[in-house]
């Protein structure tokens, strides 16, 4: 197996030793060879779905289970590299699959400690999992789509949830919910279920096939069985559950600046046509365009390294009991994110320099990697990463354990469910 990830040709060089990898990998180069049309003209409607279900028919989607339950036995940082392959090809793909990758990873782990976990039978089975968390009005750390019990004795979901990625290709949708009590629950919920709508109203201007949608629940029917503490319980966040989920944006982002690494290279080794005042006829023979793409290079070398080192140390800490922790994966993932942003927008950028008028032509979708890149980066913002770091080194103050979006002002690493 190459150790540099920038040669990885397929996903037996992540770990993945299913017997279908050789329809894995044509999969993911059909997704790849595809990418910049479908970018310029898809139908957002259709998206990745037929994809998708393929590469979970085909077994990829339950890579981290033990092969005793129908996985490949993936270990996390194998699992990140997964998703950095899956993004180089189509960054929409590893977004549209965060909550199920962290879902498998949890139930991975909970084999792992002798549990039984229902949801790595749904997934060993190809069934995909999503993600409604977010709403669109209410104050920070509050949860206003409910679940109560009817007069029927029936639970029932009732709410709207926004920014819900990947419910347009999924099985089973994670809602978080508040009881009567108040407390933070998860309901799984089928996405087919009565009462359930979906709406593909993201409308990004980057990660446009992510189905990062509205969602509506309506008396949405739930089975006790299916309703478990929510992602804010302190085992989560001791757990590093914000880092697992960061470091797959980080993941989307280093294959993002992979892809435009090698779309810079394949189109400046294509381009016969130079200018009368460039340096040589032939453009790869150029030093000028040489020392781009060698910065290129090296500026996405770094990102890869940033991400895969992280996805060690949070592995790693991962592996550990709650209470022997160290913080040292999610101290990674907070560093990374404050870094890895700028340099994957600057690898976008610099596309652009390699030529001329015809870098823009919109069927060639350069601009997608800046876009999606840009749009990843705006789910967790730097600039308050980068306050938190700093507040850590100066006054030795803890990162903040999970943290929420909404109205009002509070201290997130204070919030409990």
């Amino acid at each position: 197996m190459p150790e540099d990830l920038l040669a990885f040709t397929s996903v037996a060089d992540v770990g993945v030793t299913l017997p279908t990898v050789g329809e894995i990998d044509e999969v993911i180069a059909r997704i790849a060879a595809a990418a910049a049309t479908r970018d310029h003209d898809g139908d957002p409607e259709q998206g990745l779905r037929a994809e998708v279900r393929e590469l979970a028919a085909l077994g990829l989607t339950a890579a981290r289970l033990p092969v005793s339950v129908g996985g490949a036995g993936l270990s996390y940082a194998q699992l990140v590299d997964l998703q950095i392959l899956l993004a180089r090809a189509d960054s929409n793909v590893t977004q549209s699959l965060r909550t199920h990758f962290t879902t498998s990873d949890r139930a991975a782990r909970a084999i792992a400690r002798g549990e039984t976990d229902a949801a790595a039978t749904e997934i060993a089975a190809g069934r995909i999992y999503a993600g409604a968390t977010t709403e669109g009005e209410g104050a920070i750390g509050t949860v206003g789509t409910t679940l109560r019990t009817d007069a029927d004795g029936v639970l029932r979901v009732n709410g709207r949830k926004a920014y819900a990625t990947g419910t347009g290709y999924a099985d089973w949708i994670s809602v978080l919910v508040s009881d009567e009590e108040g407390r933070h629950l998860v309901a799984l919920v089928a996405a087919d279920a009565d009462g359930v709508v979906l709406h593909d109203d993201w409308d990004g201007i980057g990660q446009r096939l992510t189905t990062s949608g509205t969602v509506e629940f309506t008396d949405v029917a739930v089975d006790p069985a299916r309703v478990r503490v929510g992602e804010g319980s302190r085992a989560d966040r001791l757990g590093n559950l914000d880092a697992v989920l960061q470091l797959t944006h980080l993941a989307t982002l280093a294959g993002i600046a992979l892809r435009t690494r090698d779309d810079a290279i394949a189109w400046l080794r294509s381009r016969t046509r130079t200018f009368s005042h460039a340096s040589t006829a032939v453009p790869a023979e150029d030093p000028q365009l040489q020392e781009r793409i060698g910065t290129l290079d090296g500026l996405v070398q770094a990102v890869v390294a940033s991400v895969r080192a992280a996805a060690v140390l949070l592995g790693a800490d991962l592996e550990r009991p709650l209470e022997a922790q160290t913080g040292d994966g999610h101290l990674a993932v907070t560093r990374a994110q404050v870094i890895v942003p700028s340099l994957v927008l600057q690898a976008a950028q610099s596309v652009f320099d390699l030529g001329g008028g015809s870098l823009v032509d919109g069927r060639l979708a350069l601009d997608r990697h800046w876009r999606n890149a840009r749009t990843l980066s705006n789910h967790n913002p730097v600039h308050l990463k980068a306050r938190s770091l700093g507040e850590r080194a100066l006054l030795g103050n803890d990162l903040p354990e999970i943290w929420y979006v909404g109205t009002g002002r509070i201290d997130a690493g204070k919030v409990t469910r």
